[in-house]
């Protein structure tokens, strides 16, 4: 039988010591896990998600990146991938984690590296990704946003966030990899980042993908927190 409970924890990528929370879920087995992934530089955290899953019968894992929030090493967008990796290695290790029943859920730059790490790793079924960037070159970083994200993260400068921001590839290439994934695609209508026409691509490349929109949401969802959570841990519970 396992017990629900908090953990700090800590695992490695790279040989740098990443910080995180684990959220253990009540169960007789074995329990479905969700990764949970911020954005840049991940004020909105999303852990109402979190408590709502472990209260739905999930464990959840958020972590926090290289350079970010207390975890060493430098930030660097393009290590975002081998961090959820590396989170993912950590958690299958877990006796109370069922291996077959992963999802990752992220929002922001973290919705787009749920899409982009779910596409290499076949661990994973389920991708909730929220707000996220889908293609730089339609949403590219401005400088005021750099410079106030920068001053939140370890080794790196905002001309070089704006320069790792532009050069990430566009999730629109990954559809072939994504095809045989459950996604759930959440935006807001009212985002300040990311349009509802920023993500129209995906949708045509994957045209079977589930979708909600939030008429009057912004890119956190502030004015929906509790019909956000119900989406997701709804989606999540029905697989």
């Amino acid at each position: 039988m396992f017990q629900p409970g908090l953990d700090g924890i800590t695992f490695t990528s790279h040989g740098h010591k990443l910080l995180g929370g684990f959220y253990r879920a009540a169960g007789d087995s074995p329990r479905p896990t969700v990764i949970l992934l911020h954005g840049v530089p991940g004020v909105e955290k999303n852990l109402d998600i979190a408590y709502a899953l472990r209260d739905a019968g999930w464990n959840c894992l958020y972590f926090h990146y290289r350079g970010s929030w207390g975890s060493g090493g430098g930030y660097a967008l393009h290590n975002l991938v081998d961090d959820v990796r590396a989170a993912t290695d950590w958690v299958t290790k877990q006796p109370c984690v069922d291996g077959d029943r992963l999802a990752l859920v992220g929002s922001s730059i973290g919705g787009y590296t749920t899409l982009a790490a779910g596409a290499g790793d076949s661990r994973f079924a389920a991708l909730v990704s929220l707000c996220p960037l889908i293609n730089p070159a339609t949403a590219p970083l401005s400088s005021k946003n750099a410079d106030n994200f920068a001053s939140m993260l370890n080794g790196i400068t905002a001309a070089e966030l704006q320069k790792q921001w532009a050069t990430l590839p566009p999730i629109t290439g990954m559809a072939a990899q994504l095809a045989d994934k459950g996604v759930f695609l959440i935006t807001g209508d009212q985002d300040e980042l990311f349009s509802p026409e920023h993500h129209q691509p995906l949708l045509a490349a994957l045209p079977n993908i589930a979708w909600h929109r939030f008429p009057e949401a912004d890119h956190s969802f502030t004015t929906c927190r509790r019909q956000l959570v119900t989406a997701v841990v709804d989606w999540l519970t029905r697989l």
